[in-house]
């Protein structure tokens, strides 16, 4: 099992802790120093109020935040957690993508959605209802660009002729590509070409309505999906073996000083074909985060390697 933790955007919590960039590094080589495998930012550019208002959270550009932490750092890797493919030119995102995989010397993990906000949409001047045929046609260019150093392609709203992109990526081919969601589309792709899922989990009834994705609510019905993820890829001559999933247990959360419960879920979410799992840190307290990191690692990091 690996294990990624989120780096939170808050700007009215713990006195502005969370926004101070030397806390921000000090969170980032916390993570590392603790065992956890990933850092991770999200992607909002242009969220509404009303969004943030009920529920929604603040963000960094998360190619800026990771490129920032990758500087910090030396083995954790830097994941987008997710960002939405739809609202960049595809070369512009190849380029951000690009420029933070060479500067984390390979360290990357980017994880791709289609998005769900009407209004970001909007505001960005994106049309909603194009957005998987956008967010296709994106990874085409994306694996295309990569691959090749005389791109040529007819795009939806753009048309390259012979581009290039210079400096490459470290990762060979290119980044991992891993995708978000819970619906059969995204299980489809990343059936045929996906290097893992990271599905969204609880929420019920609001979060599905919100997000427009199926609600996987209980442990149970997460391995039924994984279950389902293995056949479709078996249908395209892959397995689970191929991927990675991240995951976290709807039914057992971890306790500081009570860590077998929560080893013990961990089990079984890897008997599942769950590969990642995220560490929950608390957002109240920006040095309580850093001590339960510390913690987790000692208790549950340690345990399993």
């Amino acid at each position: 099992m690996k294990f990624m933790v989120e780096c939170p955007v808050l700007s009215d919590v713990d006195n502005g802790l969370w926004l101070d960039p030397v806390s921000i590094v000090e969170y980032a080589r916390t993570a590392e120093e603790a065992g956890i495998d990933a850092l991770s930012f999200t992607d909002h550019p242009a969220p509404s109020k009303k969004w943030l208002d009920g529920g929604g959270h603040e963000t960094f550009d998360p190619f800026v935040a990771l490129g920032f932490c990758a500087a910090a750092t030396s083995r954790l890797q830097l994941m987008t957690n997710l960002t939405v493919v739809p609202y960049r030119n595809p070369l512009l995102l190849a380029k951000s993508m690009t420029s933070v995989d060479v500067l984390s010397n390979g360290r990357t993990i980017f994880t791709l959605g289609t998005g769900y906000l009407r209004s970001e949409f909007a505001a960005l001047g994106v049309d909603f209802d194009e957005r998987n045929a956008l967010f296709d046609e994106a990874v085409e260019v994306l694996r295309g660009i990569w691959s090749t150093d005389n791109f040529s392609y007819d795009g939806r709203h753009f048309k390259a002729i012979g581009q290039t992109i210079k400096p490459r990526p470290v990762s060979v081919p290119y980044p991992k590509l891993w995708l978000g969601g819970n619906s059969r589309v995204v299980l489809d792709r990343v059936a045929r070409w996906g290097d893992g899922w990271a599905p969204m989990l609880g929420g019920g009834e609001v979060l599905a309505k919100t997000t427009r994705t199926v609600a996987i609510g209980s442990d149970e019905q997460l391995a039924g999906m994984i279950r389902d993820l293995g056949d479709r890829l078996e249908a395209n001559g892959r397995s689970l073996a191929d991927i990675d999933v991240l995951a976290t247990s709807l039914s057992t959360s971890y306790r500081p000083g009570w860590p077998d419960s929560y080893l013990h879920t961990l089990h079984q979410l890897a008997a599942s074909g769950v590969t990642w799992t995220s560490v929950p840190v608390g957002h109240d307290s920006f040095h309580a985060a850093l001590d339960r990191m510390r913690q987790f690692g000692d208790e549950v990091i340690a345990s399993t390697r």
